[in-house]
């Protein structure tokens, strides 16, 4: 009885030992496995790469990581609060709202050239005639400077010349553009496109970047640049006003060159991160694309060699 059910035990690790590879071939096997692992780890957490934006909307916000100093507005019109003791020296009315309860509204002034410290929060708003920057917080330090008078209020370009000559303006910091979907009163993203540039595998040894992914930003996007840990990235923007009369700003945006990816997100939709995949810069390496077309033409001079011999040994029958 005993060697019976040895013998069934033996049998049955056969069959086990039948289905497994070769030792020799498991042990390739686990290499591939174990270097294709280490490879799409090291291209989505380490291997960094470089996202551009460019958008037309009518609205975005920025906390600053570097100073704006040294841009001259034209032409504007400033909600501050007052100087302590000093006169409410204001206008009655004018083209933008202002607290009148905490701040006062002056203008227009025919050059202004503010400086705005690191921690900075922004938000600007492009209406039709006029470019508003509202600066929403400071840095708790600068509340009692002359800086701190503009928390709470705004700088506003009114009229086509300042608008005009508005030029470009930088800045840096992690933004996000476009409204949120309960500012009805702003203009969202109206339209926009998105490039990811990254390494290939050929790229890693020439150091040349490729297009990796690219895409365009629909109707009421809001997009921003973000780490692996879902926290805004730095993003380095350029600010133009191409076209005066429309209450669009065209919105230039350039990541650091880091492991961040994008995130989009429409309305009554959940956020969607956008990356490249290594098979992406697999596809897209001009040596694999020049191996694809030897191999390629290999085999389809193979294919049509086969056939050939088959049409003779036909007609030889």
């Amino acid at each position: 009885m005993a060697e019976k059910r040895k013998g069934q035990n033996g049998s049955l690790g056969a069959k086990l030992r039948s289905f497994l590879p070769e030792p020799r071939l498991l042990a390739i096997l686990v290499v591939c496995v174990t270097t294709i692992t280490v490879v799409l780890v090291y291209f989505h957490l380490v291997l960094e790469r470089t996202i551009v934006v460019d958008a037309r909307t009518g609205a975005f916000e920025i906390e600053l990581e570097a100073e704006l100093a040294g841009k001259v507005f034209r032409n504007v019109w400033i909600c501050e609060k007052p100087e302590d003791g000093a006169a409410q020296e204001t206008v009655s009315q004018g083209p933008i709202g202002c607290p009148s309860l905490t701040h006062r509204l002056v203008g227009p002034e025919a050059k202004v050239a503010p400086t705005l410290p690191v921690g900075s929060e922004l938000e600007f708003t492009a209406q039709p005639g006029l470019l508003r920057i509202d600066v929403v917080s400071l840095p708790e330090r600068y509340r009692d400077t002359d800086v701190g008078r503009l928390e709470g209020g705004a700088l506003a370009l009114v009229g086509r010349e300042a608008l005009e000559a508005f030029g470009t303006l930088a800045l840096s910091g992690t933004a996000k553009i476009g409204a949120l979907f309960s500012e009805t009163d702003r203009v969202s993203t109206a339209s926009g496109s998105y490039q990811i540039r990254g390494y290939t595998p050929v790229g890693l040894i020439s150091g040349e970047m490729r297009e990796l992914r690219s895409g365009k930003l629909l109707g009421g996007a809001r997009v921003r640049f973000v780490k692996d840990d879902d926290e805004t990235a730095t993003a380095h923007i350029a600010v133009t006003l191409a076209e005066p009369d429309r209450s669009l700003m065209r919105v230039t945006a350039i990541s650091g060159h880091a492991t961040s990816n994008i995130a989009v997100r429409y309305y009554f939709t959940e956020e969607v991160i956008i990356r490249p995949s290594f098979f992406d810069a697999l596809i897209l390496d001009p040596a694999v694309q020049l191996f694809a077309m030897i191999f390629g033409a290999i085999a389809g001079y193979g294919w049509l060699k086969r056939l050939s011999k088959g049409t003779r040994a036909g007609q030889d029958r």
